[in-house]
């Protein structure tokens, strides 16, 4: 049975951010290797001081102060220290009408701006003179202008759009077991909405039907793959639900212009942020 949208989904404007959930400041104090996961919901980390190696999403990233980390539900983490102390501004909430940024631009370069208004929320979150409700709205009200400040760099403007949380929740389902052959009526089945409302939330989320969506997500996991792992093409194309390596090629070919073995052999792509010190080691294999 096809699960109804809330009234309130189909009428006016809604809150785009449902919960801000934790503002804290986190450091730590040894270089050396970690893993994690991150929250549920987006989580982002304004990074204050050191420098960081890490891994996630199948890509690499080098970064330091300045760099703003965007994490989304649940995501397994796990890179190197490579500059202590690493301070960050860690923000949490929730908000299902508001889509992460492509994988490949989870790490944003975001400065002294962001520094500013990530400082402004957490001394508003950890105010204890201000009333319960104006720090709520204070609090909302700045994550709102760090959010403002963070979205076009990271090349996109959501829109919140009626349904489009419901796609994010399916879509993390998918994104756990992607290793697995999909077709619509798998996904239908997934999710418990209609072929129709799965159609038409994939398409308020992300602006393209659910099938294409799957195959955005996996062509873009498989390039971190190809670029920053020794993987052979195979596991490849096994790992990102593709039963044939062939399969993984001709799609890999039609949206980045060259095949996974020709993309291997050019230069890395990803971006250092900030380079680490002298003799540091580089990303976690």
């Amino acid at each position: 049975m096809a699960v109804q949208f809330d009234m309130a989904e189909k009428a006016g404007v809604t809150a785009p951010v449902e919960r801000l959930i934790l503002v804290d400041e986190v450091e730590r104090i040894q270089t050396g290797r970690f893993q994690s996961h991150s929250l549920p919901g987006h989580l982002l980390h304004i990074v204050t001081a050191g420098a960081v190696s890490q891994w996630a999403e199948g890509r690499p990233e080098v970064f330091g102060k300045g760099a703003v980390v965007w994490y989304h539900e649940n995501e397994p983490v796990r890179g190197e220290i490579l500059r202590a102390p690493w301070r960050f501004i860690t923000i949490n909430f929730h908000a299902p009408a508001i889509p992460p940024p492509p994988d490949d631009r989870r790490v944003l370069r975001a400065g002294p701006v962001a520094l500013r208004l990530g400082r402004k929320l957490l001394a508003l979150w950890r105010d204890p003179a201000l009333p319960l409700l104006e720090r709520q709205l204070r609090c909302h009200r700045a994550l709102f202008e760090l959010l403002q400040h963070l979205l076009p760099r990271a090349g996109f403007q959501p829109t919140a759009q009626p349904g489009a949380k419901h796609w994010w929740r399916i879509e993390k389902q998918l994104r756990a077991r992607l290793e697995e052959t999909r077709t619509l009526a798998d996904v239908q089945r997934l999710s418990g909405l209609s072929v129709r409302t799965v159609i038409r939330v994939c398409k308020a989320a992300t602006g393209v039907p659910p099938m294409k969506r799957l195959k955005e997500i996996r062509l873009s996991y498989a390039r971190g793959l190809v670029q920053h792992s020794d993987l052979p093409i195979t596991e490849i194309a096994f790992r990102v639900g593709y039963a044939r390596s062939q399969e993984l090629s001709r799609d890999y070919h039609q949206r980045f212009g060259f095949t996974p073995r020709e993309d291997r052999r050019r230069p890395p792509g990803y971006r250092r942020l900030e380079r680490p010190n002298a003799g540091a080691s580089g990303c976690v294999s």
